[in-house]
């Protein structure tokens, strides 16, 4: 027995004796998980690229993964000391960001700070309800259920949204005369963007053409922010009917009025904006009268000249030429029309002996002119 234990120490010695010969033995390193060591940068927004660094990451992805306040996010390039990514817009407000390598987790004791979308500029930076605008920034996310724009308070209409750019419709405002108005971008009722000024154009008429004009006739205004969306015209407060309408230019027909000839106020409405100006309402008027033959007798042409007879096209249906005997007989011949002539072969029969006065009436839109003329 005593043998037995000796043999075995000397074996012990002799294995001992030549591990220590062959040199020191090395201790086997056990990975101790991934290490976050910093983020850059340690805030932004939505779309904002991320850099995660540290080690024991993995020289690939393989199942690994990287959170972000529990939401896992998509890298979009992994080595063992570094993570890059962008931050999606189903991120939660603030948070840490956590690796996983074969289940071990990372520390998550470098937090990121989520902010909410900035508005840098708008273009153009002023127009007009019904216009449409670009709003330029970063961290605006993408377009959902949640997001929206707001100027003073009521959403706007959207047509594009991405990250950096939205663009949408300035829709109207409680207070239709503002000169300017706050934008805000919403991605939800707690994330929300700085407020930025976007200015309200008002339309200005600044030249009336013709300026003096009868009913019926084509008026073009000229001036500023018009808006492409046709508005609203009137002429002392009667209704009129729109020709063309654009940004710098609007046509129109002057409507039949009830107040008679005068000065008028036309007042153009845009989106609920209002601006005015005048025209000068004649009514048609005579300067002279020829006959084809002395004197004026049945069946004779009559050619009267003067001013505001009203145009071809202006309003054929709503002018007249009326005749008046002294036996108060009513004639209404068939007449050829110009803005500053007529002519009708004369209707009237002389029943009476020797001359008659006859009372000529010509209407334009409801406005009327009387004369009269000596006939046989």
């Amino acid at each position: 027995m005593n043998k037995f234990l000796t043999f075995i120490l000397v074996l012990i010695s002799a294995f001992t004796y030549g591990c220590s010969s062959s040199g020191s033995s090395k201790p086997l390193n056990v990975a101790t998980g991934p290490v976050i060591a910093s983020i850059s940068p340690t805030s932004g927004g939505y779309g904002t690229m991320i850099t995660i660094n540290g080690s024991n990451f993995g020289v690939v992805q393989s199942t690994s993964l990287v959170s972000y306040a529990g939401v896992t996010v998509t890298p979009s390039s992994w080595s063992d000391t570094q993570i890059a990514l962008v931050l999606p817009d189903n991120a939660p407000n603030n948070g840490n960001f956590v690796v996983v390598v074969g289940g071990v987790y990372s520390n998550s004791s470098v937090p990121f700070s989520l902010g909410g979308p900035v508005i840098s500029y708008i273009s153009p930076a002023s127009g007009l309800p019904g216009s449409e605008v670009t709003i330029s920034g970063q961290y605006f996310g993408t377009q959902n259920s949640g997001t929206y724009v707001t100027f003073n308070y009521t959403t706007a209409t959207i047509k594009n949204w991405n990250n950096n750019i939205i663009t949408c419709v300035v829709l109207e405002f409680a207070n239709s005369q503002a000169n300017s108005v706050s934008v805000v971008v919403w991605l939800d009722a707690y994330r929300y963007s700085n407020s930025y000024s976007f200015n309200i154009t008002q339309p200005s008429i600044e030249s009336v053409n013709p300026n003096t004009d009868n009913i019926g006739a084509r008026i073009t205004l000229t001036g500023q922010a018009f808006g492409q969306t046709q508005g609203t015209i009137t002429v002392d407060g009667v209704t009129a009917q729109i020709i063309s309408w654009s940004d710098k230019s609007v046509q129109f027909r002057i409507p039949k009025i009830y107040s008679g000839a005068g000065n008028k106020t036309i007042a153009m409405t845009v989106s609920g904006r209002q601006t005015n100006s005048s025209i000068n309402v004649a009514a048609p008027s005579v300067t002279n009268y020829a006959q084809a033959t002395t004197p004026i007798s049945n069946g004779n042409r009559i050619t009267i000249y003067g001013d505001y007879f009203g145009a071809a096209g202006d309003i054929d249906s709503d002018r007249s030429v009326e005749l008046r005997d002294e036996d108060n007989k009513l004639y209404s011949p068939a007449v050829t029309w110009s803005d500053t002539a007529l002519y009708f072969d004369w209707p009237v029969s002389n029943d009476l002996f020797g001359t008659q006065t006859v009372y000529i009436t010509i209407t334009v839109g409801g406005l009327s002119y009387t004369f009269q003329v000596t006939a046989e």
